[in-house]
């Protein structure tokens, strides 16, 4: 039927700059054992917060698929 999008995070390019966190902590916080950027709810919908996040990332790791 429809397709399903989903947010992740490319811990590769993530510098745990904290731009997003900093922006939403109430969608990301900082993975203590990585120190990487995650979201706390990984089935967290696409909204309007998440997009700024990913446009506001200088790494452009938050990826929208």
């Amino acid at each position: 039927m429809g397709s399903t999008t989903s947010i992740t995070i490319d811990t590769y390019r993530c510098s745990a700059c904290m731009t997003c966190i900093e922006m939403y902590p109430h969608l990301f916080r900082l993975n203590e054992l990585t120190e990487k950027a995650e979201l706390i709810n990984p089935a967290q919908p696409v909204t309007e917060e998440v997009l700024k996040a990913a446009a506001f990332c200088p790494e452009k790791c938050i990826e929208i698929e």
